[in-house]
């Protein structure tokens, strides 16, 4: 025995280390052969009472051991059946089990008579599933028969309430789809197109039909013969990932954490290619799965449903005539083959017809669109073919019943073959939570919502501007392929939009429609990347900014697709859009676009408008003389993107600054969850830097952050911040009091920093960033500015970090951005040298690129 158990054990890890497509069927082997070869040694120990010890039970395989997709760190579940007059002690079950525990399986062995086994599965629907497919392994092979022929019998008195439970979990499952973390982080058994949609298939089909395997499901019209096949190849692949993430993982775990896909990726051998990690393209063969496993069982509903089988959904809605060849019954488009021909057109109408009547279709009408789908693959010789699709476009509801069973049904691809590039692609990060195809309609979603008025409390003057545009189609079908250029890796949007023109020929567009569409996928990120990562205060760039929409309405469009892409992308695009100012860009660039440059008189009268609205608020405490001194030491910079309130606000901080070296003083206000810290100080070297990192210490992630500073010498510092998760709240007159010993000289700011970061990785369990970090020196964007671009991991003290080495460089900020470009954090700086000038001296610039990526990165990158 002792022997036996470490072969068992030595094969079981070996099976372990693999990934390959044949682990599974591998532990099955090796498993049902220990079972049987131990069940056999125990009979061979009775002698004489072998024979009847033999007949008197029979071990059954439940669960996915009965299926043949265990995998190693699953339950080995077992059902030891006995007749009712067994006369042994049941001690003898450690004979089996204890040689498959040492050797490291969990397993559970029910020890139960017909009778007994029955009444507990008239109380466990679970336990009554799994002895639908309960499978013979050993012993007396007929009391397997009695047992099935039983559960039919207990199939046909409790039909309509064991469908109920397995419909109730499918509609649960259904329910996960709109929960971003279901799509970032799946789980294996019960996100929807998980396992538990295939049992349903399975269940759903002996309960209700009678059907003991695929083949009669084929047979009676349930499944299509590619349904059946990309069950059986979905449902391998799945078992197969869901025993790496056990083997990962342990216990009974299903969920593909956002690490453990790149451990199975890179078990499983996938290779990244040119813009994409293996990660990624592992994600995209797993999300493709559930789409399709989703699609089945969605469709497998459908038809229960017109069969009559589905009490919990009986067919309703009325039944009337439509058109020639197209009648409405129960609710569902019927087409008249003999009336109606299979043309791309006629196809696409028939989803048109949907769209506009909120209907579905029959099952006879879905096998006729199936059956004639290549007609749409050749669609260009037939001109209905446009404007039926942009129809489909503009008429289908929020919700997309038409538009998404037109996709799901490989129409879509069918019609616009590029889209099948992007289907299922992710990037492996935490912002971007849906694959792009999905993101695709929930894209074109959020545009219905935003004209539906759901947006109208949070946004409403975009709202009003959505619903003031005279045509959406374009708007629409932009949405629908803004991503498209995905497939490509880096530059997806100019990728995209250099693909279209082909798609547009192909759809036969307008040259006027292929053009709206080609701008808006070509500049899709451009007002969120410009009011994230650009100061709008640099009338420069504004110019150029406008010169690139060129007109108002399409500067109206693309603020409507930026709106609807970042609430399609998840809840960190989400809040980025609540912390971005795009409203305050769009407005900047309309005036521009609308009146044109402003000219030197046009400034001067606004600045003079300003001064009023400004004198007016601290008239008390300023006259006309100290209002006019003061705008003659403001920057132009602070003119251009400071409102007149603010102004009023700085100035009366201004005036309560004293005359000591090292004064100081703030102002701290919520803003739309956020905090806007205002800090007026005398001009101190590195005071950005030192003021970041007193923020820092008190768990405040700095979002954004503007220097002005006077002629006189007067520095106003703007941050806007986030209190840090799980941070206490903040004690301002802590923060106010380091500050104070910070400029006295009395605060060592460099081992706190340090400190705080560590106790913050330690508690965080952060990791070391995997990608390197990236500095980008850009001197052609802004006339007067070096802008410097620092993509790098999130991590406390990071604007500590990066200003420290500016200082020791001698290069003064003016503005910093802070925000997120895909899985990373982008700091971005408008600098000068010592002398006020751009920075372009080489030595110089390569000195600050070594510099940062050491800090960043560590010595070894």
């Amino acid at each position: 025995m002792e022997n036996m158990v470490e072969s068992l054990k030595r094969q079981r890890e070996q099976i372990l280390q693999g990934a390959d497509e044949q682990m599974l069927r591998r532990h099955m082997s090796l498993l049902e052969i220990a079972i049987m070869s131990l069940h056999n040694r125990l009979v061979n120990r009775l002698d004489a009472d072998s024979e009847k010890f033999r007949s008197s039970g029979a071990i059954a395989a439940l669960g996915a051991l009965a299926r043949g997709f265990l995998g190693p760190q699953d339950t080995v579940s077992l059902l030891w059946l006995r007749t009712e007059a067994f006369p042994w002690e049941e001690d003898w079950q450690e004979d089996i089990l204890e040689p498959l525990r040492e050797a490291g399986w969990d397993v559970q062995l029910r020890v139960a008579s017909l009778p007994q086994v029955l009444e507990e599965a008239g109380e466990s629907p679970e336990l009554f599933f799994q002895l639908l497919e309960a499978r013979y392994l050993s012993g007396n092979r007929e009391l397997l028969v009695e047992l099935d022929d039983a559960l039919d019998e207990l199939v046909t008195r409790r039909q309509e309430q064991l469908f109920s439970n397995l419909y109730e979990g499918l509609r649960r499952r259904q329910a996960r789809l709109s929960q971003p973390d279901n799509w970032l982080e799946p789980d294996l058994l019960e996100s929807p197109g998980g396992l538990h949609d295939i049992d349903t298939i399975r269940f759903a089909s002996r309960v209700l039909l009678g059907v003991r395997c695929v083949e009669d499901a084929i047979f009676q019209g349930y499944l299509t013969r590619w349904e059946a096949d990309r069950l059986e190849m979905a449902e391998k692949n799945l078992h197969k990932w869901l025993g790496l993430v056990r083997a990962q993982k342990g216990g009974r775990a299903s969920v593909l954490d956002f690490h453990v896909q790149e451990v199975l990726a890179e078990k499983l051998g996938y290779s990244g290619r040119a813009g994409f990690l293996p990660v990624e393209t592992f994600m995209q063969e797993v999300h493709r799965t559930f789409h399709d496993v989703f699609r089945v069982s969605s469709e497998f509903c459908e038809r229960l449903q017109e069969t009559g089988k589905l009490a919990e959904m009986p067919l309703e809605g009325p039944s009337f005539s439509l058109e020639d060849g197209i009648s409405v019954v129960h609710g569902r488009i019927q087409v008249d083959p003999s009336h109606y021909e299979p043309t791309a057109s006629n196809i696409l109408h028939l989803f048109v017809l949907a769209a506009e009547k909120r209907l579905g279709f029959s099952s006879s009408t879905r096998r006729w669109i199936l059956h004639h789908k290549n007609a749409v693959d050749s669609a260009s010789e037939d001109h209905g073919v446009r404007d039926a699709f942009l129809d489909l476009l503009r008429k289908d509801g929020p919700a997309l019943a038409a538009l998404r069973r037109f996709s799901d049904y490989g129409l879509l691809q069918a019609l616009i073959p590029e889209t099948a590039l992007v289907h299922g692609l992710v990037q492996h990060d935490a912002f971007h939570v849906y694959p792009v195809h999905e993101h695709h309609l929930r894209t074109v979603r959020e545009i219905k919502r935003i004209l539906r008025g759901d947006y109208q409390d949070e946004e409403p003057e975009i709202t009003g501007l959505a619903r003031g545009l005279a045509d959406k189609t374009w708007l629409y079908l932009a949405a629908l392929l803004h991503d498209i250029g995905k497939h490509a890796g880096r530059d997806h949007a100019r990728a995209g939009a250099d693909m279209f023109p082909v798609m547009a020929r192909r759809l036969k567009l307008d040259k006027a429609g292929s053009e709206r569409v080609a701008f808006l996928i070509r500049h899709h990120l451009l007002l969120m990347d410009t009011a994230s990562m650009r100061d709008l205060g640099d009338m420069e760039m504004l110019l150029q900014c406008a010169r690139t929409v060129g007109e108002p309405d399409r500067l109206q469009e693309l603020l409507v697709l930026t709106l609807a892409d970042m609430m399609a992308t998840g809840p960190k695009a989400q809040q980025k859009w609540r912390e971005t100012p795009v409203w305050d860009l769009y407005e900047r660039l309309l005036y521009l676009l609308e009146k044109g440059e402003p000219s030197e008189e046009v400034l001067a009268d606004r600045v003079e408008r300003i001064k009023d609205v400004v004198l007016a608020r601290v008239a008390e405490v300023v006259d006309r003389a100290r209002l006019e001194e003061h705008f003659s030491q403001l920057p132009p910079r602070y003119l251009l993107s400071i409102d007149a309130e603010e102004m009023a606000a700085h100035l009366r901080l201004e005036m309560q600054l004293g005359e000591a070296p090292d004064a100081f003083v703030w102002d701290v206000r919520q803003e739309n969850g956020t905090v806007a810290i205002t800090v007026v100080s005398r001009e101190v070297p590195g005071l950005l830097a030192r003021a970041a990192g007193i923020l820092t210490l008190h768990h405040l992630d700095i979002r954004d952050a503007r220097v002005f500073t006077k002629k006189n010498g007067v520095v106003l510092l703007l941050f806007r911040c986030l209190q840090e998760e799980a941070a206490d709240s903040v004690d301002w007159s802590r923060v106010q009091e380091d500050m104070g010993r910070l400029l006295e000289g009395k605060l060592a700011l460099d081992y706190r920093i340090s400190a705080h970061a560590a106790a913050v990785t330690e508690s965080r369990r952060q990791a070391v960033p995997k990608s390197d970090s990236q500095v980008d020196v850009d001197n052609d964007s802004a006339r007067e500015y070096t802008i410097l671009e620092v993509y790098t991991a999130d991590r406390p003290g990071l604007l500590y970090t990066i200003t420290r080495t500016l200082l020791e460089l001698h290069l003064r900020i003016y503005v910093a951005k802070i925000t997120t470009k895909v899985d990373q954090v982008a700091d971005i700086f408008y600098v000068k040298n010592h002398r006020g000038e751009k920075v372009t001296d080489p030595d110089q610039i390569q000195e600050l690129r070594r510099a940062l990526l050491f800090w960043l990165d560590g010595p070894g990158r």
